[in-house]
């Protein structure tokens, strides 16, 4: 408030409250709220929480969700640095993150990620496939309100790190998702 009154180039007409602007499109599971409440806990403060070559182990208040944080995620065989921000066991749905990407992102981008592997073991029919993932990663994502802008940056980080016909496809289908979504009622 001190710039606006030392700054007489303009004049505040009047402060108006308006609600954030959220989207239900999905009714959120018991399990999928609980997840949420972890991953946003954790994406608050993976910007400083301890992450090692071995992983540093982070459970959900319930017990039901894990994450390993690694300084960078590794291949199991070559033990080479694998340029992907997390990944999830589709036998356990234990997730592994990248403190090396998450330290660089911002909350929602953390959380993009976070609700993609989330849906690749506890929500998609074909766990495998990245663009189910991708979608009902955001479904969860903006009903929790979070921007379009960090859902566009955090994928587009991740497909600049490996261009391919794949993932300019999931690409197409993100953004055709993401201009759509508002105008959609998902169930």
């Amino acid at each position: 408030m001190d710039l606006l009154k030392r700054d007489k180039t303009f004049k505040v007409l009047g402060i108006k409250r308006l609600p954030l602007d959220v989207q239900p499109m999905v009714k959120l599971s018991k399990k999928t709220k609980a997840f949420v409440r972890f991953a946003e806990e954790f994406s608050e403060q993976a910007g400083y929480l301890p992450a090692s070559k071995d992983g540093e182990t982070y459970r959900s208040n319930n017990g039901n969700y894990r994450i390993d944080y690694f300084d960078v995620i590794r291949s199991k065989g070559s033990g080479n640095k694998i340029g992907t921000p997390a990944r999830i066991s589709q036998l356990t749905g234990k997730i592994e993150v990248s403190a090396d990407a998450f330290r660089r992102y911002t909350i929602p981008m953390r959380m993009a990620i976070l609700m993609h592997e989330y849906a690749h073991f506890f929500v998609n029919k074909v766990p495998s496939d990245e663009s189910e993932a991708d979608i009902n990663g955001l479904k969860i994502y903006f009903t929790r309100g979070y921007p379009k802008i960090s859902a566009y940056n955090v994928f587009l980080n991740v497909f600049k790190r490996s261009p391919s016909e794949q993932n300019k496809d999931r690409y197409d289908k993100l953004d055709s998702f993401i201009e759509t979504y508002k105008e959609t009622k998902y169930e």
